[in-house]
């Protein structure tokens, strides 16, 4: 866009290019767009005239003439002068200093004061200011381009997360990325390294707790005040331990960072391209078959409190997420990369629908009987709120929980 002429005026270079001996400052205002400084005068009315003369009184006629003699003998034309070389104009020397003066300022680009005086250096001015505009748009826009391929830093660090350890809990990568490790109290340090070794135990996190209170016979509620703190010393040491590992594993994760120009990814045929989506939309329809119903257990229960279903929408959604996902980062169909995908979406879909899972939990606690909690919660004692809780055992999986990862599995192994 071009600039007006009272963001022009005060501009620094152009009031140094009025200063420069040589150069017209009126001529440059009006390339400007600026106001003539020697308008010309508004027409006034002519000065009065003189009146006309009056005729002279008469006068005596005048004395006539004396009689024509013979005219005197005349000269020959003169001849034209021979043709003289002319004389060369001396050199203007501040016009030499003008074009030096030019020079230091402009370089080669004007060389002599017609140079510059022809040249629309206002317009030149006017081009610079837009490209230096434009040049802090694109430094913009390169500073926010993504780093990586992925739909935000948070996946491309889960994905480093399943590359390092081999473990595709999302919940698992969640709580060590987002815990500061330092701070970190020693019996969370262990438990959530356990699980991370474990990761068949994630979701049973108060029951390794139990586990681990028994090992170091740190429950406050059957030790006295006296003995926990010396049966704590144990448990500190390995904390410290658990929280050094903790932190060399996150400091691993770290985002990786697009090469300034990335070699253009391999296109593929639409033959590559159809194939490849045909494996995969088989793959997305096996998973929303699989997730249709969310089994939710409750601790120590006999079969799953609740089926959370996902609507139909949800099961679209899902499958042409798995197929768009892997054909958008040409996926290659094995076994692996199919179960990395549906665990992503599993983990994804768990926390989402985690809110609406809760609710329909406490819905249906609150329509069961004493009878139906009895057939659902595994604890017949008929004073269970007040008894002792019962010394916790190694986790093991139930054969319920057993049956159901063989289901997964078998499902999985499928796709």
């Amino acid at each position: 866009m071009a600039k007006k002429f009272e963001e022009i005026k005060n501009d620094l270079e152009f009031k140094a290019l009025q200063e420069i001996e040589g150069l017209d400052p009126v001529d440059l205002l009006k390339q400007a767009g600026g106001p003539d400084p020697n308008p010309d005068p508004p027409p006034t009315d002519p000065p009065p005239t003189d009146p006309p003369p009056t005729d002279p009184p008469p006068t005596d006629p005048p004395p006539t003439d004396p009689p024509p003699t013979d005219p005197p003998p005349t000269d020959p034309p003169p001849t034209d002068p021979p043709p003289v070389d002319p004389v060369p104009k001396p050199a203007d020397p501040a016009s030499a200093s003008h074009d030096g003066f030019l020079k230091e300022i402009f370089g080669e680009r004007y060389k002599t004061m017609d140079e510059a005086k022809s040249a629309n250096i206002v317009g030149a001015l006017d081009e610079v200011d837009t490209l230096r505009q434009e040049k802090t748009t694109w430094e913009e826009k390169l500073a926010a381009k993504p780093k990586t391929n992925f739909a935000n830093d948070e996946v491309a660090l889960f994905n480093e997360f399943v590359k390092e350890t081999g473990t595709h809990d999302y919940g698992i990568f969640k709580k060590i990325n987002s815990a500061e490790v330092a701070t970190m109290e020693p019996m969370e340090a262990i438990i959530t390294k356990y699980v991370l070794d474990h990761p068949e135990q994630a979701g049973k996190e108060e029951q390794v707790r139990k586990y681990f209170e028994t090992k170091y016979n740190v429950d406050p509620n059957q030790v006295d005040a006296a003995d926990l703190e010396s049966n704590k010393v144990p448990m500190v040491a390995d904390g410290a331990t658990a929280k050094k590992a903790l932190q060399e594993l996150k400091d691993k994760l770290k985002v990786p960072e697009v090469a300034d120009d990335p070699s253009t990814p391999k296109e593929m045929t639409p033959e590559a391209k159809a194939t490849l989506e045909s494996g995969w939309t088989n793959v997305g329809k096996n998973v929303s078959t699989a997730l249709a119903k969310l089994s939710i257990p409750i601790k120590d229960g006999k079969e799953p409190l609740l089926d959370y279903e996902i609507s139909e929408s949800e099961l679209k959604e899902m499958a042409d997420f798995v197929k768009g996902y892997a054909v958008e980062n040409q996926l290659e169909l094995t076994p692996e990369n199919s179960k990395m995908v549906s665990t992503m979406v599993y983990n994804q879909l768990m926390i989402n629908k985690l809110p609406d899972i809760v609710h329909s939990v406490f819905e249906k606690a609150r329509t069961l009987t004493e009878e139906e909690v009895h057939a659902v919660y595994a604890n017949p004692s008929p004073d269970r709120n007040k008894d002792l809780p019962p010394v916790a055992p190694i986790p093991t999986q139930t054969d319920l929980e057993k049956q159901q990862q063989e289901i997964f599995d078998a499902e999985m192994k499928e796709m």
